[in-house]
């Protein structure tokens, strides 16, 4: 920093701050929150702040957030649902814990992928050397499919399987 210069970051990060007020009042309808990405542009730090104090006020059951946000690590660390939307379409809408734990990718060669079901395969992607699907029961997969990868999913290839991939 140059000598006269500021450092605008804490009063950056102040700004972001301040609109968070209304996500923490009800209207008069008792309308859950909204708030629309709450933890952009942040630092780490303070994004794990702002998430803490999101969840210290949904620990009341009569409150609630309706979060928008493309960081799915903060999706992962409040929400209690997820909904994925593309140019206004629903596309899924799940609780988290299901996301998480349920579903998997196989990651297989083209005839294991001919050898399964349709139904099993939520969306795919083929990849030079594989193909990527995406299954919501990774479990029964690997016991059905003994000699085919599936391994944990996170959000974000969720996500990319749902807008990228095909579907059968």
């Amino acid at each position: 920093m140059r000598k006269g210069q500021t450092s605008h970051k804490k009063e950056h990060n102040t700004r972001m701050c301040f609109p968070l007020k209304p996500v923490f009042t009800r209207d008069k309808g008792e309308l859950p929150n909204f708030i629309d990405e709450a933890t952009s542009g942040l630092d780490p730090v303070m994004r794990d702040e702002i998430l803490d104090i999101f969840l210290d006020f949904v620990q009341d059951e009569e409150h609630s957030i309706l979060v928008s946000s493309h960081i799915t690590s903060d999706l992962e660390k409040i929400a209690d649902y997820i909904t994925f939307i593309d140019n206004g379409r629903v596309l899924m809408s799940k609780p988290k814990d299901e996301l998480i734990y349920e579903y998997g990718i196989a990651r297989c060669k083209e005839s294991q992928f001919l050898q399964m079901n349709q139904s099993e395969i939520l969306t795919y992607r083929k990849q030079e050397y594989q193909y990527e699907v995406l299954v919501d029961h990774k479990e029964q997969i690997k016991r059905k499919y003994p000699d085919m990868v599936v391994d944990h999913a996170t959000l974000d290839e969720i996500m990319l399987l749902y807008i990228k991939g095909e579907r059968k």
